[in-house]
C-alpha cells in the first residue's frame, strides 16, 4: 500500500554528530481517554538497546509511542531524551523516527528519491557515503531507479527504513512494521532490521502481537497490560522459567505460549558445515557456518526435544541433562504435557503425550536428558563479534 504524501507522518530529523551514549527515559507518564488510562509509565532504555513492547490489543502500545514521538501530549509525566525534557517539543525537533505497518512512501518518485527525502539537497552530496552504506545494507542497490508502485511489500518496508535511517533519528519507533509481509520475507527483514540498528547504533522500540519477533529482535521486553506496565526484563531473564509464568495469565505466559524455545549464545567452532555455539557452560551444535565469536539466536520447537531417563547414544548431536522444573497440564484434554526444563542458566521446554510421560515416570524434580538433532534449531538472529 502507498500513501498519498499528504497524509504522510514522516519526521524530518535534526542531526548531531559525535553522540555515544542515548538514553531515553518516561516519568510517571499518564494520559486518560473515555474508559481507558495509560500509565503512570515508567520506563528508562539506554545506549542502542531494542526494547520489544507486547500485550493484549487496547493496552495503550500505539499510545505509548504517539507520546514518545509527539504526537499525543500526556496529561502528566515527562519525557526525557539525554536528560532533555522532550515532552512538549515539536516532533520534527526529536530525531524520533516512527516507523508504521504501512510504509509510508511518495508514489510518484523513484525509489532514491524516496530514500533521499528527509536531506536537504545541499547535504546530499557530503552524505553520499552514509547513503551508499544504508543502500547497500538493505540490498537495495539494484532498485534506485525503480518506481515504488513496483516494488514488492518488503522491498517497500526497505525503502521506508532507509529514509528513516539515513537522516540518523536518535529512536526509532516501529508498530509492527512486518505484520503484512509473507513469512519468507518476515524472517529476513528482522535480521536485517535488528542488524542496522545495532550498525547505526539507534535505539528502538518495537511493538509486535508475535512471539517470534521477540525473538528476533529484543534486548528487552516490557509487557502493558490494561495501560500499565506489568513487567519489563532483558529477553534472557523473561523466558528463563519461572519468570515467564510468573507476572499473570493474561500477559507473558499466555503471550509465550513455548511454540518455541530459544537459544542465545557465543559461537566456538564452525567447521564443515556444523557450528558449535556454547550458552553459559553448555555447548550445541546447529548446521551452518556462522563466524568465530559470533552471537547465534536460534529457536526450537518443543516437539523437537526428546526426553530420555537414561543417557542413550543416539544420531542427535545436542544431548543435555536437565531438571523438570514443572509440567504443565493446561492441555491435558489433548493428552499433550509441555515439560520444562532448566539446567544453570538454560531452560527448555519439551511437548510429550501424557502416555510419555507415564511411561518414562517423569515428575517434577526428576532429572531426564533433552535431545535434539542440529536440523531442529533454525536461525532467527546472527550478531558478528564486536
Amino acid at each position: 500500500m502507498v500513501i498519498p504524501e499528504k497524509t504522510i507522518k514522516y519526521l524530518v530529523l535534526e542531526n548531531h554528530e559525535g553522540e555515544i551514549n542515548l538514553t531515553l527515559e518516561i516519568v510517571n507518564v499518564t494520559k486518560s481517554f473515555p474508559g481507558f488510562t495509560l500509565g503512570p509509565i515508567n520506563l528508562k532504555l539506554q545506549d542502542n538497546m531494542i526494547m520489544v513492547l507486547i500485550g493484549p490489543t487496547g493496552s495503550g502500545k500505539s499510545t505509548l509511542l504517539n507520546l514518545i514521538v509527539g504526537l499525543t501530549k500526556p496529561d502528566k509525566g515527562s519525557i526525557y531524551i539525554n536528560d532533555v525534557d522532550i515532552t512538549n517539543m515539536p516532533i520534527e525537533s526529536r530525531r524520533i523516527g516512527y516507523f508504521f505497518q504501512n510504509p509510508s512512501l511518495f508514489p510518484h518518485s523513484n525509489v532514491y528519491e524516496n530514500i533521499v527525502f528527509g536531506i536537504r539537497k545541499g547535504d546530499r552530496d557530503n552524505r553520499k557515503l552514509q547513503i551508499k552504506r544504508l543502500v547497500e545494507s538493505f540490498g537495495l542497490s539494484h532498485l534506485l531507479d525503480r518506481n515504488i508502485l513496483g516494488l514488492s511489500g518488503g522491498e517497500m518496508q526497505k525503502v521506508s527504513l532507509a529514509r528513516m535511517l539515513v537522516t540518523k533519528p536518535k529512536i526509532m519507533l516501529m508498530d509492527e512494521p512486518l505484520v503484512h509481509l509473507d513469512t519468507k520475507t518476515r524472517v529476513q527483514l528482522r535480521k536485517d532490521l535488528r542488524r542496522i540498528l545495532k550498525e547505526e547504533g539507534v535505539l528502538g522500540i518495537y511493538v509486535t502481537h508475535f512471539e517470534d519477533d521477540v525473538y528476533a529482535l529484543a534486548d528487552t521486553v516490557s509487557v502493558l497490560e490494561k495501560g500499565i506496565i506489568k513487567k519489563s526484563d532483558t529477553l534472557k531473564t523473561m523466558l528463563t522459567f519461572p519468570n515467564n509464568q510468573s507476572v499473570s495469565t493474561s500477559s507473558i505466559s499466555e503471550f509465550f505460549q513455548k511454540d518455541y524455545n530459544y537459544l542465545e549464545g557465543c559461537v566456538t567452532e564452525s567447521i564443515n558445515g556444523i557450528t558449535t555455539f556454547k550458552v553459559g557452560e553448555h555447548k550445541f551444535e546447529i548446521l551452518g557456518d556462522y563466524p568465530i565469536n559470533s552471537t547465534v539466536g536460534v529457536l526450537i520447537k518443543p516437539e523437537d526435544i526428546i526426553l530420555a531417563v537414561d543417557f542413550v547414544h543416539t544420531s542427535a548431536r545436542n544431548i543435555i541433562k536437565t531438571k523438570v522444573a514443572a509440567i504443565d497440564d493446561a492441555n491435558i484434554k489433548t493428552g499433550i504435557l509441555n515439560i520444562h526444563l532448566v539446567i544453570n542458566n538454560v531452560s527448555l521446554v519439551s511437548r510429550i503425550t501424557q502416555e510419555s510421560k507415564e511411561h518414562l515416570k517423569i515428575i517434577k524434580g526428576a532429572y531426564v536428558y533433552a535431545i535434539f538433532k542440529a536440523t531442529a534449531p533454525h536461525i532467527v538472529r546472527e550478531e558478528k563479534s564486536k
